[in-house]
């Protein structure tokens, strides 16, 4: 990812519901929440749970409620797109999503829990990146495609 080659675009409004959390990228925080809040995704069944709910297919993480910047805090919630005016299941929220500008971003096929973290470590190092985040809400997909991260920018 040397260059910012990725296309600007305006997403549309959509709802996720899911597990949501508070955390940072402090060390020992969001690197222990985050794949805790997949444990209990799958350990509660949530896919199954959820399955007459969703809208669209593909598994969302979802970042928002930013602080400030990758240095503050921010919410953490993973779910699927439903629609708006469903109610939460228990345990569950809604984050409900306003369109915004930014750029999609794919990421190298391999095991999430490998690719999605170094994709991370490239944005945060990446010279033009970190300059034109928005930090409204930045989300990944995960689908039979494959990943892709959605980053709010200007």
């Amino acid at each position: 990812m040397a260059e910012l080659s990725e296309p600007l675009v305006q997403t549309e409004k959509f709802t996720v519901m899911g597990l949501r959390i508070r955390t940072s990228n402090a060390p020992g925080d969001a690197e222990v929440k985050i794949p805790a809040t997949y444990s209990k995704f799958y350990k509660e069944d949530i896919p199954k749970k959820m399955e007459m709910l969703r809208k669209i297919d593909p598994l969302f993480a979802v970042y928002s409620s930013y602080e400030s910047d990758e240095n503050g805090a921010y919410d953490f919630l993973l779910g699927y797109a439903v629609d708006p005016n469903t109610k939460p299941l228990p345990g569950m929220e809604l984050i409900h999503i306003t369109p915004q500008n930014g750029r999609y971003f794919a990421i190298q096929p391999g095991p999430p829990e490998e690719v999605v973290p170094k994709f991370w470590a490239e944005i945060w190092n990446h010279p033009e990146i970190p300059k034109i985040r928005s930090f409204q809400t930045d989300w990944e997909e995960y689908s039979e495609a494959g990943i892709r991260v959605f980053l709010s920018t200007t």
